[in-house]
């Protein structure tokens, strides 16, 4: 039921982003989800919500302050589907488990036009060039856009790349002024008395960091949501291991192949890892289940990588994960570690060979 609220609340996020007006009717999971969360009120003889606009409101709250109890849901108490009235990181993560058809139609078909592209020019610098732009400027200005689409290797997957970055929306801006965060690059969202700015990625580092300030008028682009999250997430994580790896002087080759994996670390015998951001390891785990990445044939070892913001998080997330999908625990084709767990692993393959 929660896996479906999420998807809808997907769905009416995105038919509400260009600061249009509403119209009726509601998308179809949002409805059901009214319908199950109803029947499931009654079971626990507590009052459901009224209406899907009463639902929404439910939404923006902790899963803790819900008056109906949710024993099976891979869900933490202090979680909560929308925060500031914008789809969380939650959110996305529940609904790409009942399936964001248009959230994962997007992302599926511009990476899949990146990589076809990048392909058929035998050019796959140009899609780490892309890859690279996403995770490390998730906000660009129209001019930042257009000098960086300049360079000939990202001008190469240019329509895409302005496909990934739709004007950031109305309530960006508050006194003529966009802020973005200095922690994650990304936007900060004024609340309602246009004084107080908050981050919207709740998994940021350090988000009470300032950034830059643009003018609105300077048109504001922000990379889509879903890019955001299964993108812009992990691939911090990415970049951080890349380049702890390089400085221990050994290989290391991100998102090899077109994306065959995130990483691929040492020439000879190779270890490669698949990097998640993913909030909460249940979910994470039930994912991995319905689908892992494939291992190259030539790969001496395999890590699904879990970001040290998401560890510090939960410190038993690890734990969490490998008990909810056995295919990541140690002795497996597929280990799950954490971001410092991988980078300690290499530099000790790296004392013993020296």
């Amino acid at each position: 039921m929660l896996a479906q609220l999420a998807s809808g609340i997907l769905g009416y996020a995105e038919q509400t982003a260009d600061g249009s007006a509403f119209r009726l009717p509601y998308p179809a999971n949002l409805q059901l989800a009214l319908d199950r969360l109803t029947l499931l009120a009654w079971h626990q003889e507590t009052e459901p919500p009224a209406s899907v606009v009463e639902l929404l409101s439910w939404a923006g709250i902790a899963f803790a302050e819900w008056p109906i109890d949710l024993p099976d849901a891979d869900v933490d108490p202090e979680e909560s589907l929308l925060a500031y009235g914008r789809p969380t990181a939650i959110c996305e993560e529940l609904g790409s488990l009942r399936g964001d058809v248009e959230g994962e139609m997007r992302e599926n078909a511009l990476i899949r036009a990146v990589m076809d592209r990048t392909q058929a020019a035998q050019a796959p610098a140009s899609y780490v060039a892309f890859r690279r732009l996403l995770v490390e400027h998730p906000v660009l200005t129209a001019l930042e856009l257009d000098t960086r689409l300049a360079d000939p290797e990202l001008a190469l997957v240019a329509d895409q790349v302005r496909q990934a970055y739709p004007e950031a929306p109305p309530e960006a801006a508050a006194d003529g002024l966009v802020r973005t965060c200095g922690g994650c690059h990304g936007l900060l969202l004024p609340l309602d008395d246009d004084r107080t700015w908050t981050c919207e990625d709740d998994s940021c580092a350090a988000p009470g960091t300032a950034g830059p300030t643009h003018l609105a008028a300077e048109g504001v682009r922000w990379l889509r949501r879903e890019l955001r999250t299964f993108i812009t997430a992990p691939g911090r994580a990415e970049l951080r291991i890349a380049q702890a790896v390089a400085d221990m002087g050994v290989p290391v080759e991100l998102w090899p192949d077109f994306d065959a994996c995130d990483l691929s670390v040492f020439a000879d015998r190779p270890w490669v890892a698949d990097v998640k951001a993913w909030r909460n390891p249940t979910r994470l785990g039930r994912a991995l289940r319905a689908r892992m990445f494939t291992v190259p044939a030539d790969a001496d070892r395999a890590y699904i990588v879990i970001g040290q913001e998401q560890v510090r998080a939960q410190q038993r997330y690890i734990e969490r994960l490998r008990r909810i999908c056995p295919a990541v625990r140690p002795g497996q084709r597929v280990v799950a570690v954490s971001e410092k767990q991988f980078v300690e692993a290499v530099r000790r393959r790296v004392e013993n060979e020296s």
